[in-house]
Parts: C-alpha cells; structure tokens; sequence
C-alpha cells in the first residue's frame, strides 16, 4: 500500500472464511490495503462448491472469471451465471455463489467494504433483490473511456454505491489522463499487459493479467496498452463517478443525435 497509485498481484491477497466445499477465497483489495469504497475478493469454487451464504449492510457486485454455476438468492430464484455474468446484490439480500460441474472463479464483494464479509451479520432487508447482469448487454458505452468501454453495473441500472464495468483496451490506445474527485478507480487486468501512469507524481508502473490496478481518490492517471497487445478488464470507479456518468450520457446522446 502506497499514498499513490498501487499494482497489486492477485495471487497476495488476504485469505477470507467464503467457501463451502473445495475452493479458495482471499481478498485483494479492501481495508488493508487502505481501500474506503470498493473490495475486490477473488473466488475460486470447484465443482459442485458454494460460498457461505452472505449479507451486506450496503451492496456488493460479482463478475464471473470462468465456468459457470448460480447464484442462489434466498427468498429468490436461482440466477443462472456463465463468464462474463456480473452479480449486483442490493443492501440486506442473502445470497451464495454456487458453482456447477466445471465450477466458478469470480471477483468482486461489497462496495463499500463490509467488516462482517464472510457472513450473514448484516440484517436482512424485505423485497432486496440481487440482479443478473452481463458483459455483452451493456447499458450504456462510453468511447471517452475507450473505443470499446461497456458500463453494466452503475447508477443507470439503480446500483449507488456498487459498480462494475467491461473494458477493451486496443494494442496503443490509452486512457486520457483524469481524475475521479470522490472514488477510487480499481481495475482487475483480465487479459495483457500494459502501464498505468500515475500524473501526479510521474510514476509509471507495469501490469500484467491477474494485476489489480487501484487508483486512490482524486489521483490523476491513465491506463495505456503500450506492450503491444490488447488490454480487458472489469472494476471501475467506487462509488461511482457521477460526473463522468453525465459527461458520458451527454456525448452517447450527441452521437446518437449526429
């Protein structure tokens, strides 16, 4: 952990009490790497395993990595989830994720953090749903990210405080450099490699597939595809940039209109 823009390895996070069954389950980013507003977990179930059923005080949003299985929403029905599925579980439903035949790796948990992740602490809330959401059905895309950023999981959809979006980095395209004043930007590289340059202090860091980018508050930077190949990755800013939203639907509506 750093005041500056951290690149973190997903393979050292902090391992949390989430599986029923064979699995594994570590947070990456949270609390103790100095995160407000945003855990990111990785969870990896094999076949036929669960987590723990779970409550949050706020929301939580979930993107599946691999395989497939469901989530299964007490009170609810089942809610059939294949890569590329993203999770938004409104404050106090209880949920698990349970893997199928070929099981389940996701990433993702409460935004903000949750001090009882890991259980159903948190007081159930009549009528609370958990919604399916995916990659491929975004609501809305925003080329001022990137020629092919995809926003599922934000305030367009209902969610406040949680938010996940699906990100395409071409080989030597980058970000503008910006600056989120009241949410911290965090990335889960899925796939290549590249730079993120942190403006305010000048500093250049390399990232690889597996790497979490996480961006503080109000720091000023860009992510570049400067390796030669193509970037994905899924996160966002936490909670969401509201501004930036509007600045999006704006331009979407100027497109459109054109």
């Amino acid at each position: 952990m750093s005041d500056g823009i951290d690149v973190i390895s997903a393979g050292s996070g902090r391992p949390v009490a989430l599986v029923d069954g064979e699995g594994e389950a570590y947070v990456v980013v949270g609390p103790h790497t100095g995160a407000e507003f945003r855990t990111m977990a990785v969870v990896r179930l094999a076949g036929g395993a669960t987590t723990v059923t779970m409550t949050h005080p706020e929301e939580a949003v979930w993107y599946v990595l691999r395989g497939g299985g469901a989530a299964r929403v007490q009170g609810g029905e089942d809610l059939e989830l294949d890569e590329g599925s993203m999770v938004h579980v409104e404050p106090g439903a209880a949920y698990a994720l349970a893997a199928g035949p070929e099981g389940l790796e996701a990433i993702g948990g409460p935004s903000p953090p949750d001090p009882d992740f890991g259980t159903d602490a948190a007081p159930r809330r009549e009528g609370a749903r958990v919604r399916r959401f995916h990659r491929d059905r975004p609501a809305l895309k925003v080329p001022m990210i990137s020629s092919d950023a995809r926003l599922v999981v934000f305030p367009g959809v209902g969610a406040e405080s949680a938010n996940m979006n699906y990100v395409r980095l071409e080989p030597g395209e980058e970000n503008v450099p910006h600056v989120h004043p009241e949410s911290e930007d965090t990335i889960f590289i899925l796939a290549g490699e590249g730079t993120v340059r942190d403006h305010d202090s000048d500093v250049v860091q390399e990232f690889q597939a597996g790497d979490v980018i996480h961006v503080p508050v109000g720091r000023k930077h860009a992510v570049r595809a400067d390796r030669g190949v193509e970037i994905v990755s899924v996160g966002g800013p936490c909670p969401p940039d509201r501004g930036m939203l509007e600045r999006a639907a704006a331009a979407a509506q100027a497109t459109d209109a054109g």
